[in-house]
Protein backbone atom coordinates (compact mmCIF):
# COMPACT_ATOMS: atom_id res chain seq x y z
CA UNK A 1 0.00 0.00 0.00
CA UNK A 2 1.31 3.43 -0.50
CA UNK A 3 1.55 6.47 1.17
CA UNK A 4 -0.96 8.00 -0.82
CA UNK A 5 -3.38 5.36 0.53
CA UNK A 6 -2.59 5.51 4.33
CA UNK A 7 -3.03 9.73 4.01
CA UNK A 8 -6.01 8.94 2.30
CA UNK A 9 -7.26 6.33 4.83
CA UNK A 10 -6.44 8.09 7.51
CA UNK A 11 -8.11 11.40 6.38
CA UNK A 12 -11.52 9.06 5.95
CA UNK A 13 -10.48 8.21 10.01
CA UNK A 14 -10.49 11.41 10.90
CA UNK A 15 -13.66 12.25 9.21
CA UNK A 16 -15.48 9.66 11.27
CA UNK A 17 -14.51 10.87 14.17
CA UNK A 18 -17.11 13.95 14.34
CA UNK A 19 -20.71 13.81 13.80
CA UNK A 20 -22.13 15.36 10.73
CA UNK A 21 -23.36 18.31 12.87
CA UNK A 22 -20.11 18.66 14.82
CA UNK A 23 -18.58 18.89 11.40
CA UNK A 24 -21.03 22.02 10.39
CA UNK A 25 -20.32 23.54 13.11
CA UNK A 26 -15.84 23.18 12.82
CA UNK A 27 -16.19 24.46 9.30
CA UNK A 28 -18.32 27.82 10.53
CA UNK A 29 -15.79 28.32 13.61
CA UNK A 30 -12.92 27.64 11.18
CA UNK A 31 -14.40 29.92 8.39
CA UNK A 32 -14.93 32.86 10.97
CA UNK A 33 -11.52 32.16 12.08
CA UNK A 34 -10.08 32.89 8.74
CA UNK A 35 -11.60 35.86 8.13
CA UNK A 36 -10.61 37.09 11.43
CA UNK A 37 -6.93 36.42 9.94
CA UNK A 38 -7.58 38.26 6.75
CA UNK A 39 -8.16 41.16 8.89
CA UNK A 40 -6.26 41.57 11.58
CA UNK A 41 -3.48 39.27 11.15
CA UNK A 42 -2.53 38.97 7.46
CA UNK A 43 -3.65 35.44 6.59
CA UNK A 44 -1.03 34.07 9.70
CA UNK A 45 -3.49 30.99 10.97
CA UNK A 46 -1.21 30.37 13.62
CA UNK A 47 -2.47 31.69 16.80
CA UNK A 48 -0.24 33.22 19.64
CA UNK A 49 -1.34 34.45 23.08
CA UNK A 50 -1.94 38.13 21.48
CA UNK A 51 -4.31 37.63 18.45
CA UNK A 52 -5.76 34.56 20.39
CA UNK A 53 -6.76 36.94 23.22
CA UNK A 54 -8.20 38.90 20.39
CA UNK A 55 -10.02 36.30 18.30
CA UNK A 56 -12.32 35.92 21.67
CA UNK A 57 -12.94 39.15 21.57
CA UNK A 58 -14.16 39.34 18.37
CA UNK A 59 -16.30 36.50 18.76
CA UNK A 60 -17.66 37.52 21.78
CA UNK A 61 -18.65 41.37 19.92
CA UNK A 62 -20.82 39.00 17.49
CA UNK A 63 -22.73 36.61 20.31
CA UNK A 64 -24.44 36.22 23.77
CA UNK A 65 -23.79 32.98 24.91
CA UNK A 66 -20.44 32.26 26.51
CA UNK A 67 -21.07 28.52 25.84
CA UNK A 68 -21.10 29.72 22.24
CA UNK A 69 -17.87 31.50 22.16
CA UNK A 70 -16.08 28.88 24.08
CA UNK A 71 -17.14 26.36 21.31
CA UNK A 72 -15.43 28.99 18.45
CA UNK A 73 -11.83 28.54 20.81
CA UNK A 74 -12.30 24.79 20.76
CA UNK A 75 -12.84 24.87 17.63
CA UNK A 76 -10.33 27.08 16.53
CA UNK A 77 -8.24 24.47 18.27
CA UNK A 78 -9.08 21.27 16.69
CA UNK A 79 -7.74 23.31 13.68
CA UNK A 80 -4.42 23.52 15.06
CA UNK A 81 -4.32 20.17 16.19
CA UNK A 82 -5.66 18.70 12.81
CA UNK A 83 -2.93 21.17 10.59
CA UNK A 84 -0.13 20.37 13.25
CA UNK A 85 0.05 23.99 14.85
CA UNK A 86 1.51 25.05 18.15
CA UNK A 87 -1.82 25.12 20.82
CA UNK A 88 0.32 25.87 23.76
CA UNK A 89 -1.10 29.27 23.91
CA UNK A 90 -5.13 27.92 24.40
CA UNK A 91 -3.97 27.10 28.04
CA UNK A 92 -2.37 30.76 28.83
CA UNK A 93 -3.02 32.23 31.53
CA UNK A 94 -4.02 35.42 29.68
CA UNK A 95 -6.83 32.79 27.68
CA UNK A 96 -8.13 31.74 30.67
CA UNK A 97 -8.76 35.57 32.51
CA UNK A 98 -10.05 36.34 28.72
CA UNK A 99 -12.70 33.18 28.89
CA UNK A 100 -13.57 34.05 32.69
CA UNK A 101 -14.05 37.74 31.67
CA UNK A 102 -16.70 37.09 28.71
CA UNK A 103 -18.51 34.48 31.21
CA UNK A 104 -18.81 37.54 33.65
CA UNK A 105 -19.48 40.33 30.87
CA UNK A 106 -22.05 38.25 28.61
CA UNK A 107 -24.21 37.64 31.93
CA UNK A 108 -26.08 35.53 29.52
CA UNK A 109 -28.99 32.81 30.96
CA UNK A 110 -30.08 30.40 28.18
CA UNK A 111 -33.36 29.79 27.74
CA UNK A 112 -34.97 26.37 28.57
CA UNK A 113 -38.06 24.73 26.99
CA UNK A 114 -40.77 24.70 29.83
CA UNK A 115 -41.54 20.83 30.88
CA UNK A 116 -44.92 18.91 29.98
CA UNK A 117 -46.13 17.26 32.80
CA UNK A 118 -47.78 14.23 33.58
CA UNK A 119 -51.11 16.40 33.99
CA UNK A 120 -50.21 18.21 30.97
CA UNK A 121 -50.32 15.27 28.98
CA UNK A 122 -53.29 14.44 30.35
CA UNK A 123 -54.75 17.79 28.83
CA UNK A 124 -53.31 16.99 25.55
CA UNK A 125 -54.65 13.71 25.15
CA UNK A 126 -58.42 15.55 25.68
CA UNK A 127 -57.89 18.31 22.91
CA UNK A 128 -56.32 15.33 20.84
CA UNK A 129 -59.08 13.40 18.46
CA UNK A 130 -58.13 10.09 19.10
CA UNK A 131 -60.68 8.64 16.59
CA UNK A 132 -58.60 10.28 13.83
CA UNK A 133 -55.43 8.05 12.80
CA UNK A 134 -53.08 11.45 12.93
CA UNK A 135 -53.78 12.32 16.34
CA UNK A 136 -53.42 9.17 17.54
CA UNK A 137 -50.17 8.86 16.16
CA UNK A 138 -49.36 12.37 17.40
CA UNK A 139 -50.28 10.71 21.11
CA UNK A 140 -48.06 7.92 20.71
CA UNK A 141 -45.59 10.17 20.04
CA UNK A 142 -45.69 12.37 22.65
CA UNK A 143 -45.88 9.33 25.33
CA UNK A 144 -42.82 7.91 24.22
CA UNK A 145 -40.89 10.91 23.83
CA UNK A 146 -41.82 11.49 27.62
CA UNK A 147 -41.37 8.17 28.80
CA UNK A 148 -38.09 7.55 26.86
CA UNK A 149 -36.34 10.98 27.40
CA UNK A 150 -35.60 11.43 23.87
CA UNK A 151 -34.14 13.42 21.94
CA UNK A 152 -36.06 14.52 18.31
CA UNK A 153 -33.56 13.01 16.54
CA UNK A 154 -34.24 9.76 17.99
CA UNK A 155 -38.20 10.15 17.09
CA UNK A 156 -38.44 11.99 14.20
CA UNK A 157 -36.51 12.92 11.00
CA UNK A 158 -36.41 16.78 9.85
CA UNK A 159 -37.98 15.71 6.43
CA UNK A 160 -39.86 12.88 5.30
CA UNK A 161 -37.51 12.44 2.54
CA UNK A 162 -34.27 12.39 5.86
CA UNK A 163 -35.67 9.72 7.49
CA UNK A 164 -32.30 7.07 8.51
CA UNK A 165 -33.06 4.12 9.59
CA UNK A 166 -30.04 3.91 11.16
CA UNK A 167 -30.82 6.77 13.44
CA UNK A 168 -35.04 6.98 14.36
CA UNK A 169 -36.68 4.62 15.96
CA UNK A 170 -38.40 1.71 13.22
CA UNK A 171 -41.31 -0.42 13.63
CA UNK A 172 -38.74 -2.87 14.01
CA UNK A 173 -36.82 -1.31 17.17
CA UNK A 174 -40.34 -1.74 19.18
CA UNK A 175 -41.40 -4.82 20.55
CA UNK A 176 -44.52 -4.93 21.94
CA UNK A 177 -44.83 -7.83 25.09
CA UNK A 178 -47.72 -8.02 27.61
CA UNK A 179 -46.99 -6.39 29.37
CA UNK A 180 -44.54 -3.77 28.74
CA UNK A 181 -42.46 -2.18 25.03
CA UNK A 182 -39.10 -3.14 24.25
CA UNK A 183 -38.10 -0.29 22.43
CA UNK A 184 -33.99 -0.22 21.28
CA UNK A 185 -32.33 2.74 20.97
CA UNK A 186 -29.79 2.90 18.29
CA UNK A 187 -27.93 6.07 18.11
CA UNK A 188 -27.61 9.59 19.59
CA UNK A 189 -25.52 12.16 19.19
CA UNK A 190 -23.45 10.69 22.01
CA UNK A 191 -23.48 7.24 20.69
CA UNK A 192 -21.77 7.66 17.25
CA UNK A 193 -20.81 3.67 16.98
CA UNK A 194 -24.38 2.34 16.86
CA UNK A 195 -24.59 0.97 20.61
CA UNK A 196 -27.89 -0.19 21.16
CA UNK A 197 -29.80 0.09 24.32
CA UNK A 198 -32.89 -1.53 25.45
CA UNK A 199 -35.81 0.58 27.15
CA UNK A 200 -38.63 -1.37 29.00
CA UNK A 201 -42.06 0.77 28.72
CA UNK A 202 -44.19 -0.62 31.16
CA UNK A 203 -47.89 -1.37 30.74
CA UNK A 204 -50.63 0.48 33.01
CA UNK A 205 -54.02 -0.27 32.47
CA UNK A 206 -55.09 2.26 35.65
CA UNK A 207 -53.84 5.39 33.87
CA UNK A 208 -54.35 7.05 30.29
CA UNK A 209 -51.05 7.25 30.16
CA UNK A 210 -50.01 4.00 29.37
CA UNK A 211 -47.07 3.78 27.02
CA UNK A 212 -48.46 -0.08 25.51
CA UNK A 213 -52.35 1.12 25.19
CA UNK A 214 -51.03 4.37 22.90
CA UNK A 215 -48.57 2.52 20.85
CA UNK A 216 -51.03 -0.75 19.88
CA UNK A 217 -53.91 2.15 19.43
CA UNK A 218 -51.29 3.59 16.81
CA UNK A 219 -50.79 0.50 15.23
CA UNK A 220 -54.11 -0.11 14.87
CA UNK A 221 -54.63 2.96 12.59
CA UNK A 222 -50.89 2.61 11.16
CA UNK A 223 -49.74 -1.10 10.80
CA UNK A 224 -46.07 -1.64 9.70
CA UNK A 225 -43.13 -3.24 10.23
CA UNK A 226 -39.83 -3.81 9.70
CA UNK A 227 -37.89 -0.50 8.59
CA UNK A 228 -40.97 1.63 8.78
CA UNK A 229 -40.99 5.09 10.80
CA UNK A 230 -42.74 4.61 13.85
CA UNK A 231 -44.63 7.84 13.84
CA UNK A 232 -47.20 8.28 10.76
CA UNK A 233 -49.38 10.73 9.49
CA UNK A 234 -52.17 10.88 6.62
CA UNK A 235 -51.43 13.76 4.40
CA UNK A 236 -52.96 14.52 1.30
CA UNK A 237 -54.34 10.88 1.53
CA UNK A 238 -50.28 9.63 1.66
CA UNK A 239 -49.02 7.97 4.56
CA UNK A 240 -45.63 9.84 5.60
CA UNK A 241 -43.46 10.27 8.70
CA UNK A 242 -44.28 12.61 10.57
CA UNK A 243 -41.28 15.51 10.82
CA UNK A 244 -40.11 17.21 13.62
CA UNK A 245 -41.71 20.44 12.02
CA UNK A 246 -45.04 18.72 12.28
CA UNK A 247 -44.08 17.91 16.02
CA UNK A 248 -43.36 21.04 16.99
CA UNK A 249 -46.53 22.23 15.30
CA UNK A 250 -48.96 20.14 17.23
CA UNK A 251 -47.12 20.18 20.42
CA UNK A 252 -47.27 24.38 20.44
CA UNK A 253 -51.24 23.88 18.88
CA UNK A 254 -51.74 21.12 22.14
CA UNK A 255 -50.17 23.88 24.40
CA UNK A 256 -51.95 27.01 23.05
CA UNK A 257 -55.44 24.93 23.01
CA UNK A 258 -54.77 24.36 26.86
CA UNK A 259 -53.96 27.66 27.74
CA UNK A 260 -50.54 28.09 28.04
CA UNK A 261 -47.89 29.76 25.88
CA UNK A 262 -47.02 27.58 23.11
CA UNK A 263 -43.40 29.68 22.74
CA UNK A 264 -42.57 28.31 26.26
CA UNK A 265 -42.67 24.86 24.94
CA UNK A 266 -40.60 22.59 22.07
CA UNK A 267 -40.06 18.91 21.96
CA UNK A 268 -37.49 19.30 24.58
CA UNK A 269 -40.09 19.72 26.64
CA UNK A 270 -40.89 15.82 27.30
CA UNK A 271 -37.63 15.38 27.97
CA UNK A 272 -37.05 17.76 30.45
CA UNK A 273 -40.24 16.69 32.28
CA UNK A 274 -39.62 13.22 31.99
CA UNK A 275 -35.99 13.83 33.69
CA UNK A 276 -37.96 15.68 36.62
CA UNK A 277 -41.04 13.36 36.87
CA UNK A 278 -38.75 10.49 36.48
CA UNK A 279 -36.55 11.92 40.01
CA UNK A 280 -39.60 13.31 41.64
CA UNK A 281 -40.49 9.74 41.80
CA UNK A 282 -37.06 8.31 43.41
CA UNK A 283 -35.05 7.06 40.68
CA UNK A 284 -31.57 8.35 40.75
CA UNK A 285 -29.90 10.97 39.12
CA UNK A 286 -27.19 8.47 38.15
CA UNK A 287 -29.81 6.12 36.38
CA UNK A 288 -31.46 9.41 34.86
CA UNK A 289 -28.27 9.82 33.29
CA UNK A 290 -28.36 6.40 31.95
CA UNK A 291 -31.91 6.32 30.99
CA UNK A 292 -31.57 9.82 28.83
CA UNK A 293 -28.40 9.01 27.27
CA UNK A 294 -26.03 11.97 29.05
CA UNK A 295 -22.55 11.78 28.65
CA UNK A 296 -21.55 14.50 31.11
CA UNK A 297 -23.69 15.99 33.97
CA UNK A 298 -25.90 18.52 31.20
CA UNK A 299 -28.67 16.08 32.83
CA UNK A 300 -29.07 18.06 35.80
CA UNK A 301 -30.38 21.17 34.10
CA UNK A 302 -33.32 18.96 32.84
CA UNK A 303 -33.97 18.18 36.02
CA UNK A 304 -36.76 20.99 37.57
CA UNK A 305 -37.12 21.16 41.70
CA UNK A 306 -40.47 22.96 42.17
CA UNK A 307 -41.20 24.88 44.98
CA UNK A 308 -43.28 22.01 46.72
CA UNK A 309 -40.11 19.76 46.53
CA UNK A 310 -37.76 22.78 47.72
CA UNK A 311 -40.35 23.07 50.63
CA UNK A 312 -40.13 19.29 51.42
CA UNK A 313 -36.50 19.57 51.78
CA UNK A 314 -36.63 22.45 53.87
CA UNK A 315 -38.53 20.83 56.07
CA UNK A 316 -36.13 17.38 55.94
CA UNK A 317 -33.53 19.92 57.07
CA UNK A 318 -35.31 21.81 59.74
CA UNK A 319 -36.72 18.34 61.11
CA UNK A 320 -32.88 17.10 61.18
CA UNK A 321 -31.59 19.73 62.84
CA UNK A 322 -34.18 20.32 65.59
CA UNK A 323 -33.51 16.26 66.65
CA UNK A 324 -29.85 17.69 66.49
CA UNK A 325 -30.95 19.94 68.93
CA UNK A 326 -32.51 17.77 70.80
CA UNK A 327 -30.00 14.94 71.37
CA UNK A 328 -27.46 18.00 72.10
CA UNK A 329 -29.67 19.16 75.19
CA UNK A 330 -30.17 15.73 76.37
Amino acid sequence: MVIVDLVYQRNNTLQAAYAVGTKQNMATQWDTYVDFCNVYQNCRLQADVDSLSLFIQFISNRLTSPGTVLNYVSGVKTMHVICGLNIEMFDDYLIKMMIRGIKVTKCHVPKKASRVTPSMLLKFREVLDLTQPSDCSFWALFVLAFYLLARKSNLVPDSVCKFDVTKQLTRGDIVVMNDSLLVTLKWSKTNQVGRKEVFPLLRNDDSPLCPVRAYTQMLSWFPGEGNSPVFLTRRFGVVTSITYRQYQEKIKACVSAIGLDPAEYSSHSFRRGGATYAFQSGVTAELIKKLGDWRSDAYLEYIDCPLDDRIVAGRQIRNQLNRDNLLLRN
